[in-house]
């Protein structure tokens, strides 16, 4: 999460957004993975719902961009989503800024190439590259 956090901050103020944005792209980065403080595995796979739907109760105004992050194909649009999902895949899971593809390796090692988790990841890089987030 901390990895996710700096690299939308380094985003932020490299573009010079206004310093509430800064913050408020930090702090989503921050929380953005909470719903795993709630789970166990297996149910890992719903920590984006079981997160947005805490933040909701809690009144924080960037709980859709945590419900949605990693949804392929996702019906709610956002800018910060889209800067939360391409911060996402460019910080592997020990918080080291990689390449999409090295991001993807780092998903296919610990969730198989068959898995619903890599071909999600696989298609939500498509559709970010689409977007123009390289």
């Amino acid at each position: 999460m901390f990895g996710v956090a700096e690299f939308l901050r380094h985003y932020a103020q490299e573009q010079k957004l206004p310093q509430q944005d800064c913050d408020e792209l930090y702090t989503l980065g921050l929380l953005h993975d909470i719903g795993y403080a709630f789970l166990e595995e297996p149910d890992y796979h719903q920590h984006e719902t079981v997160g947005g739907e805490f933040l909701k109760k809690q009144n924080y105004p960037y709980w859709q961009e945590v419900y949605y992050h990693g949804v392929v194909n996702c019906p709610y649009q956002s800018r910060f989503l889209n800067l939360l999902n391409w911060a996402d895949l460019h910080v592997d899971s020990k918080g080291n800024v990689v390449s999409y593809e090295e991001r993807l390796a780092d998903i296919a090692r610990r969730h198989q190439t068959s898995s619903l988790t890599f071909n999600h990841a696989k298609q939500l890089v498509a559709e970010l590259k689409a977007k123009g987030y390289e």
